[in-house]
């Protein structure tokens, strides 16, 4: 069974990164593959090998290693109809295109010198194309605090420093959980050192460079963030008590 259709899917703040691209395909359907194709080539979208990407119907299911590799080898992403899964990654491929190629890029690489299990580098890459979001501002205070699970300090006694953040979300299976939002949504972050007031673009670029140059390596180098704690996210977290629920804003485990 098909997924619902609803064009209003992007009038919310996490999605505010793909409202440019989102926007071209808020018909009364499903955009088809030829829309989202016609958006690439506007974009201008490639792979790391420089061959232009094409969302193709994906008509047989494929593991991560085929999946990967043949975005690399051909440009070819294979897509599912009238899914929100695979709409949010072509959406993601247009709003974050550098992040996208480094993402395969290194996942290729990562397969290829393992040449059988999974490797930390892979599984990284992974969890943040699935899951991932970057927080880029001018204090790192802030991405320290998180990493450290200081919930109080970092959304609380803080909560004015992130008027000077920006927020990007990568993962498309976070952006899928948000279409239907609950609280314990967590997306796995890195944080970049950069004004909040510099273009999408520019991160795009160094995201793509943090990958590119091993800035990342393990999933333990990401940390996880309930992104439904950022102000102004979610009306409940308006509420100072919202960041005590220990379900959501778990604690440091003690070892």
């Amino acid at each position: 069974m098909a997924d619902t259709w609803r064009p209003d899917f992007a009038d919310t703040p996490p999605f505010a990164h793909l409202r440019p691209w989102s926007e071209r395909i808020t018909g009364p359907g499903w955009p088809s593959l030829d829309v989202l194709n016609g958006l690439a080539s506007e974009r201008r979208l490639v792979n790391a090998q420089r061959q232009p990407i094409r969302f193709e119907a994906q008509l047989l299911r494929c593991g991560q290693r085929d999946y990967e590799a043949g975005i690399l080898a051909t440009g070819s992403v294979p897509t599912r109809t009238e899914n929100w899964h695979d709409l949010l990654n072509a959406l993601t491929w247009l709003a974050l295109p550098h992040a996208k190629r480094a993402l395969n890029a290194v996942q290729c690489q990562a397969l290829r010198t393992t040449g059988g299990p999974r490797s930390p580098l892979s599984d990284a890459a992974t969890l943040f194309d699935e899951s991932g979001l970057v927080l880029a501002g001018p204090d790192a205070g802030l991405g320290e605090d998180l990493r450290a699970r200081r919930w109080r300090k970092a959304f609380v006694e803080r909560r004015a420093d992130w008027r000077h953040v920006k927020i990007l979300i990568v993962g498309h299976a976070v952006l899928e959980k948000l279409l239907t939002p609950w609280p314990g949504i967590t997306a796995k972050c890195a944080f970049l050192d950069q004004s909040a007031h510099g273009d999408q673009e520019k991160l795009d670029r160094k995201l793509a460079r943090l990958w590119l140059e091993g800035g990342i390596s393990r999933p333990a180098d990401l940390f996880p963030m309930p992104v439904l704690g950022v102000p102004g996210w979610w009306p409940a977290n308006e509420d100072d008590a919202f960041y005590e629920d220990e379900t959501v804003f778990r604690p440091v485990r003690k070892t």
